[in-house]
């Protein structure tokens, strides 16, 4: 059964076993970085390990943006992968930045392909009236965005310091 869109926030991290950093850049742009603690069991997607003991991950939060994407580094810094939410737009709230989930995620292992993930809680969401066609209409078009920039050489060193912050950004800090 579909849920209503989650909200998200930068203060509460993407991870439940984190310790959370918030690294402002401007008032509209920052870096969070979640280093993972101990787990039970390793948090997978699709069969890659994407969060045990000393895993990193790094999410770009920028106000205005239908997505963050979040970067997943092993404990040896080295990228497993990149994950990127398709959201309303990231809003700036007082503690950091929120967002509303609109379900459609694009994900990519470094030497493949990106691929989209969750397009039947999309439809699903639609059905139970959460969301609108235009709000549908406008995540594909994000995804679309997405692929290309995830179609591109992800860890090459213009993506990390896209992802990292470290793209020139910081001038209005």
């Amino acid at each position: 059964m579909i849920h209503s869109p989650k909200r998200i926030s930068s203060s509460g991290g993407l991870g439940l076993n984190t310790k959370k950093e918030l690294e402002f850049l401007s008032d509209t742009l920052a870096i969070g970085r979640e280093t993972w603690g101990k787990l039970a069991v390793p948090w997978q997607e699709g069969g890659t390990i994407i969060a045990e003991e000393g895993y990193v991950w790094h999410t770009r939060w920028e106000a205005g943006k239908p997505y963050i994407i979040t970067q997943f580094c092993n404990a040896s810094g080295q990228e497993v992968g990149v994950y990127c939410d398709v959201a309303k737009p990231v809003q700036r709230v007082t503690d950091g930045f929120e967002f509303d989930d609109l379900y459609l995620d694009v994900w990519r292992v470094p030497g493949e392909k990106p691929v989209v993930l969750d397009e039947d809680e999309l439809a699903e969401a639609l059905v139970a009236g959460y969301v609108t066609q235009k709000e549908v209409d406008e995540a594909y078009l994000v995804v679309r965005e997405l692929l290309a920039i995830l179609g591109s050489d992800t860890g090459s060193v213009e993506f990390v310091k896209f992802i990292r912050g470290n793209d020139g950004r910081r001038a209005d800090r």
